[in-house]
């Protein structure tokens, strides 16, 4: 309590809010901004020839080694194909499920693959 009390009459000395900001601290240059997040659209001129790693959300339903909804694959595609057409070298990776002790088939990307 000896400590809330000391708190309190310091900020009443001082004449600073224990609720506001000091104007001294926290506070950023009016010539501050924030730039706004690239999209691949925004460096497209710059892709001629880089390679590019693109993860996408492959996780499709299987009925053993067949998609039965392909949804997820078919909204990765014009990413992956505007890529190409500004000559990127695409690689594109993903997971499927979680095995738990190494490699399982029935976690294979290869419908995946063949479907793309």
């Amino acid at each position: 309590m000896k400590f809330f009390t000391a708190v309190v009459a310091a900020l009443a000395v001082t004449g600073t809010s224990a609720f506001a900001p000091s104007p001294k601290f926290g506070v950023r240059p009016a010539s501050f901004e924030l730039e706004a997040k690239k999209s691949i659209e925004d460096i497209a001129d710059e892709l001629k020839g880089k390679k590019v790693l693109v993860r996408c959300d492959v996780n499709v339903p299987l009925d053993g080694k067949t998609i039965t909804d392909d949804t997820r694959i078919r909204s990765s595609i014009p990413t992956i194909k505007f890529l190409q057409e500004k000559g990127a070298i695409v690689t594109v990776c993903s997971h499927l499920g979680r095995p738990k002790d190494g490699p399982e088939d029935k976690f294979s990307l290869g419908p995946c693959a063949e479907r793309m």
